[in-house]
């Protein structure tokens, strides 16, 4: 149920910016959205790779690396996407991704102290 009022909160909040949300739990993947435009299978097939390098993100080591509590989650940029990740435990999460659009305010802050980072 938790899964199905996120997509709604989602899909009012992002609307069209949305592209998908994708729950694991153990190997268990469940594709719980998918925008319309996206396909199915080419997101399928890099599910397993995203994961891989995401699971480890919720482990005590990382946890302890940073001296500030809990984490939440993990926000990555991309030009095509925006990547949210909320571990629940080591094998137990939730990620989602929307359209670029949807953090304009933090893709300009970022932008601007890339520039400035790279001169």
């Amino acid at each position: 149920m938790a899964s199905v009022d996120l997509v709604r909160y989602l899909q009012a909040k992002a609307g069209e910016y949305h592209r998908g949300t994708i729950r694991y739990d153990g190997a268990e993947t469940d594709v719980l959205y998918l925008r319309d435009d996206l396909r199915e299978e080419r997101l399928l097939s890099e599910i397993d790779r995203m994961l891989k390098r995401l699971r480890p993100e919720a482990s005590s080591k990382e946890e302890r690396s940073f001296p500030f509590g809990d984490l939440h989650a993990t926000v990555r940029i991309f030009d095509d996407a925006i990547i949210l990740h909320f571990p629940r435990g080591v094998d137990r999460g939730t990620v989602v991704s929307l359209a670029p659009e949807t953090a304009r305010d933090l893709n300009t802050f970022i932008g601007e102290c890339t520039r400035r980072i790279r001169g």
